[in-house]
């Protein structure tokens, strides 16, 4: 699943900076701090651009759905209920989950809407912060003009990861509801730039009812907690989950995460305390 979430980060970054390339051009341009607010007003309520963007999203999310069906049925083949819930992942866009997609298109939209509005402020208050300290109009667009390139690239690779990872996690989990799945392995993709707190949370056992807080259960110095939320659905998080497509592939030890505490378990006791759980 993370290899294929990467290739579509990038064609949704690729596609974001294609749809802001008039934001930035006019910054290389000269243009002053309140030209460029009033035109990045001008570009979100215009058709031509939130119609690039929805079908942008549209293509995304779709395209992340049918990768994750293909993994889904390829582990449903080796489970007791493989025919059943084949059934069901084939099915799956006349059901609950294919309003679930839509509803993520929406709302990635909306939010991707209204990033323009985000760098216009920045902007002001770049200008406004920069005018402070004395320095002249010419001086701080000249450092605009160099600035915010950067910074939009930045931006734009944060959203297209993180808003890629959110439908995955929001596509699995309509998914394993539809399928009648209570749980999922947390998995990290454990490199340098995974969070300490992931990198601990690989491999616990999760309800999808349940959400766990990582950096309240792995505490670190300096990093506050985040709130509650499954793998894959905070800003730049690149874990995924493993769903319980059937009780058999449990291990016969593991750790599972339930109301704020976790805990090590074998499979007999975990499925003799929750019962079945696929």
């Amino acid at each position: 699943m993370p290899s294929v979430r990467k290739s579509e980060e990038k064609r949704l970054f690729d596609g974001l900076k294609k749809a802001f390339s008039s934001i930035i051009e006019g910054v290389k341009e000269g243009m002053g701090a309140d030209e460029i607010r009033d035109k990045a007003r001008e570009f979100i309520d215009s058709d031509k651009f939130m119609g690039f963007i929805r079908t942008l999203v549209k293509r995304t999310t779709h395209n992340i759905r049918k990768s994750s069906a293909n993994t889904w049925r390829q582990a449903v083949a080796k489970g007791h209920n493989g025919r059943t819930l084949y059934r069901l992942i084939s099915n799956e866009m006349n059901g609950p989950l294919g309003s679930r997609v839509w509803e993520i298109i929406a709302d990635n939209a909306a939010y991707i809407s209204t990033v323009p509005q985000e760098w216009a402020d920045y902007i002001v208050r770049y200008a406004a912060r920069e005018a402070l300290k004395g320095k002249r109009p010419e001086e701080v667009e000249a450092e605009l003009r160099k600035v915010m390139p950067g910074h939009i690239t930045k931006n734009l690779r944060c959203i297209a990861r993180t808003e890629c990872a959110k439908a995955n996690a929001a596509i699995e989990q309509a998914r394993a509801e539809m399928c009648g799945i209570k749980c999922y392995f947390w998995r990290c993709v454990k490199d340098e730039r995974s969070r300490d707190s992931h990198i601990d949370m690989d491999g616990i056992l999760i309800f999808y009812d349940d959400p766990p807080n990582p950096e309240a259960l792995f505490p670190k110095k300096g990093v506050k907690p985040y709130g509650s939320y499954h793998a894959g659905n905070t800003f730049n998080c690149r874990c995924f989950q493993e769903p319980i497509v059937d009780e058999s592939f449990l291990p016969d030890v593991f750790q599972y995460h339930r109301y704020g505490q976790i805990q090590s378990t074998t499979r007999a006791a975990f499925l003799n305390k929750f019962g079945h759980i696929a």
